[in-house]
């Protein structure tokens, strides 16, 4: 674990790192709600790329003309990497919306991989590890563990922000496309 633990320390440490994770309550009346709503042979992936675009819009945070992003997901998260290519043009018609046609692409590339050969992958799962312990308020019980997840809470004590004044942590709750209020 001390391996884990250091390299997670090397994520958290760099001063423009961040970490964003969006809670959704898939047993939850608003998330059924879009099930029915998403009827048909891709649902569960219309389901999951409206999460995702959800996702990405409080990630990166205010519409900007001037930031690009690089967006590198699980492979497994889509029944199709169609999807993928999907949202990424969801969100890039978003930011055209708001800053003309002229504007070029948001996210450069948006390409699933897979997380048994992608570190970055790795790294997050790590992390998500970590987070849902924080969310749920519960220590872990195996001493790698709980080691990894007391490392993790003193690196964000010490510093909770980015050098831009962004949280290094954020977890943001789903809500229904209908009820999302743009940060």
């Amino acid at each position: 674990m001390a391996a884990y633990t250091s390299w997670v320390d090397v994520f958290l440490q760099d001063s423009y790192s961040r970490f964003c994770v969006l809670v959704i309550d898939t047993s939850g009346l608003d998330w059924r709600e879009l099930k029915a709503e998403c009827a048909g042979k891709t649902k569960s992936d219309r389901k999951r790329a409206s999460a995702f675009h959800q996702f990405m819009l409080v990630s990166f945070g205010k519409l900007r003309d001037t930031k690009r992003w690089s967006v590198i997901l699980d492979r497994g998260l889509f029944n199709r990497d169609e999807r993928v290519d999907q949202v990424e043009f969801l969100f890039n018609r978003t930011y055209k919306k708001a800053f003309g046609p002229k504007v070029s692409r948001t996210i450069r590339m948006a390409r699933p991989r897979d997380s048994k050969q992608e570190d970055l992958i790795q790294l997050a799962d790590v992390l998500l590890g970590v987070v849902s312990h924080k969310v749920r308020q519960v220590t872990p019980g195996s001493i790698g563990r709980r080691g990894v997840f007391i490392s993790c809470d003193e690196q964000l004590r010490k510093a909770p922000q980015t050098k831009t004044g962004l949280n290094k942590l954020e977890v943001h709750q789903w809500v229904p496309p209908s009820r999302f209020k743009y940060p």
